[in-house]
């Protein structure tokens, strides 16, 4: 019986990793297209097709008039870049989904090099002099900074940015739906007959300047479009940039509102806020599905964590492979659990 022909997707999986396995080491000769073409009971044209993918994704090389020889195996080294302070992960959203992301790829026997943010450096994120040889592939960690994120695509390597979507970078991102969070927050108020919410939003200081987040932007824009649909117009005095502001401009309001849309947080600054603003307030938080461990909580909209690791996780994947490009964006949804509901 004559042995059944192996398709060209076939033939370059056997060859890949035939390579990755060392039947072929770095440097060694390959087999010429002729002998390929008998081992594989395949025509030489579907041989030459192969070998030009094995050569697109680094795996070999030709030599003019000697033949094709084999390259040292891609980098499995990415750089990962955050805004962390500490030599390990911290316990807040970005530093847990540094370990559990780190936990994954060194599981798959990737090398990470991490540059966390020391006091020598931008407060924005890790000084880029201090990488020698970046890895293969960059992840950036809550870096916001577009400069920062524009200076790390000048180092020409894929770059995965978690936690903003940046303009300026030639990158993949991933997110959470800013503008869903702020839509569902304000609908469920509105429904529940609020019509005076005030919303709180969040900024990022660069070298003691004071800028609106980007994210929070987007959930407020969500929000009046929530106001748009009801035909209700939603009150200037009643956004503020942040907590501190509350304290700062609500003893000035003429009418306190009925409602409030906040940022998940805790300490004594969102306690102040919401004295400042009045009593008997509703209340929608809105951050990621740790909120949800709280005993006393409000309404909340979510998103998940390990959603954002998944995402990231395969995506690096990709990056490390043969399709090398990053410029993809991903949104993570968020779901409004409302008080004594569990996100299944």
């Amino acid at each position: 019986m004559a042995k059944e022909k192996a398709s060209q997707e076939e033939i370059y999986r056997t060859m890949r990793q035939d390579i990755e396995g060392g039947e072929f080491p770095a440097s060694s000769r390959l087999p010429s297209v002729r002998t390929l073409a008998k081992r594989f009971n395949a025509s030489p044209n579907t041989i030459s097709k192969v070998v030009s993918r094995l050569m697109e994704s680094g795996l070999c090389s030709a030599r003019r008039g000697v033949g094709l020889f084999v390259r040292s195996l891609p980098s499995r080294k990415l750089t990962l870049l955050t805004t962390g302070t500490g030599k390990t992960p911290g316990d807040d959203l970005y530093g847990w989904v540094e370990a559990r992301l780190t936990e994954r790829l060194s599981a798959e026997g990737i090398e990470i090099e991490r540059y966390h943010t020391t006091s020598d450096d931008p407060s924005y994120g890790p000084s880029l002099d201090r990488i020698r040889s970046p890895g293969k592939v960059i992840v950036s960690l809550g870096c916001n900074h577009e400069p920062h994120l524009k200076a790390v695509g000048d180092l020409h390597r894929p770059t995965l940015c978690i936690g903003h979507a940046p303009n300026r970078a030639n990158c993949s991102s991933i997110i959470p739906n800013s503008f869903r969070s702020g839509y569902l927050a304000a609908r469920h108020l509105i429904k529940n007959g609020a019509r005076r919410i005030a919303y709180i939003g969040r900024v990022r200081r660069i070298r003691q300047v004071a800028l609106p987040e980007a994210e929070s932007l987007k959930e407020l824009a969500g929000v009046q479009t929530a106001f748009i649909e009801e035909g209700m117009n939603m009150r200037h005095e009643l956004i503020f940039p942040e907590l501190g502001a509350v304290s700062e401009r609500a003893s000035n309001l003429k009418e306190k509102p009925d409602a409030v849309i906040m940022p998940a947080v805790d300490g004594i600054e969102g306690i102040q806020a919401l004295k400042a603003l009045g009593n008997n307030l509703q209340r929608v938080i809105i951050g990621d599905d740790q909120a949800l461990a709280k005993a006393k909580r409000p309404a909340a909209v979510v998103f998940r964590r390990e959603d954002i690791v998944e995402l990231a996780g395969q995506e690096i994947m990709r990056l490390l492979g043969d399709d090398r490009r990053g410029v993809r964006s991903f949104m993570v949804d968020s779901e409004l659990v409302d008080e004594g509901e569990t996100l299944s």
